[in-house]
């Protein structure tokens, strides 16, 4: 069902079909949706799910994996991998600059990272280097194998349908929020854990902890208050009421090991990031 979903997504939103969702749908237009999407037998945690397989999504992801002809307006809303810029959920998958150079897919991907390595608050900030490179070759995994199905599905669907409708309005069906909700935990390690010894660091600033909290399944009690967060506003207005509102039942055992800040960071280099964004 998880792969089925984010083939619907990408299907919707790289089959030319370039037009930004509009304002939040009413209330009886998103019940509309919810039993559109039910009778075509989307699951309703297709938010969840979803947020997870496209997060971290590329423009040369999208091409490798899903669609040759994919641009930079793709309508395809990823975490933004500048953990300390704004904003912090990007409206297009962000071009990454792979060094054609290399002929696999891995050492590509091994490129970015470790051109990444020194770079402050790039890309999954609290993982150590075997970490980062396991998420990227999991999420590539997750691509691959969808990437199989996409073809059979995009033939299928009326882009025009009402259930695709649904599925690219990020705003009313929860993917924006799931999406929110997974920058600030990768932004800001075990903030939704309710440990008062992590949270609290995160008051004072940002400070980079390297713990062993990953992205658990959230709680069904989660998703009401989650629903009903407002997002707009900067991390610094957010924290609080994140910590305070969207905890979850995942709690933080074992050793921190804090890592302030850089006061002057510096890169390693070129080509690692190109914002569809200017």
């Amino acid at each position: 069902m998880k792969l089925f979903l984010l083939v619907c997504l990408l299907g919707a939103a790289v089959a030319g079909k370039n037009k930004k969702a509009g304002k939040e749908k009413k209330d009886s237009e998103e019940n509309e949706c919810n039993r559109i999407m039910k009778k075509a037998g989307i699951s309703g945690e297709f938010a969840k799910h979803v947020s997870h397989a496209i997060h971290s999504l590329t423009v040369e992801d999208i091409k490798m994996y899903f669609n040759k002809n994919v641009g930079e307006d793709n309508n395809i809303p990823v975490v933004n991998p500048m953990l300390r810029d704004s904003p912090r959920v990007l409206e297009d998958a962000p071009y990454m600059e792979y060094d054609e150079e290399f002929v696999t897919d891995g050492m590509k991907h091994f490129d970015v990272i470790m051109k990444g390595v020194n770079m402050d608050g790039w890309h999954l900030t609290a993982f150590e280097l075997l970490e980062k490179l396991s998420h990227v070759y999991h999420m590539s995994e997750i691509w691959a194998f969808a990437g199989k199905k996409y073809k059979k599905v995009a033939r299928r669907l009326d882009f025009d349908s009402d259930i695709c409708d649904c599925v690219r309005d990020v705003d009313s069906n929860g993917l924006y929020k799931y999406l929110q909700l997974t920058a600030f935990q990768i932004r800001y390690p075990g903030i939704t854990s309710g440990n008062s010894t992590v949270t609290d660091s995160y008051m004072g600033g940002f400070l980079d902890y390297h713990i062993a909290y990953g992205l658990q399944e959230r709680p069904k009690n989660l998703v009401n208050e989650l629903m009903d967060f407002d997002f707009s506003g900067s991390d610094e207005e957010l924290i609080q009421g994140v910590v305070e509102n969207l905890m979850d039942e995942s709690k933080f055992e074992g050793p921190m090991t804090p890592r302030r800040r850089q006061e002057n960071p510096k890169s390693t280099g070129s080509g690692v990031l190109v914002s569809s964004k200017s």
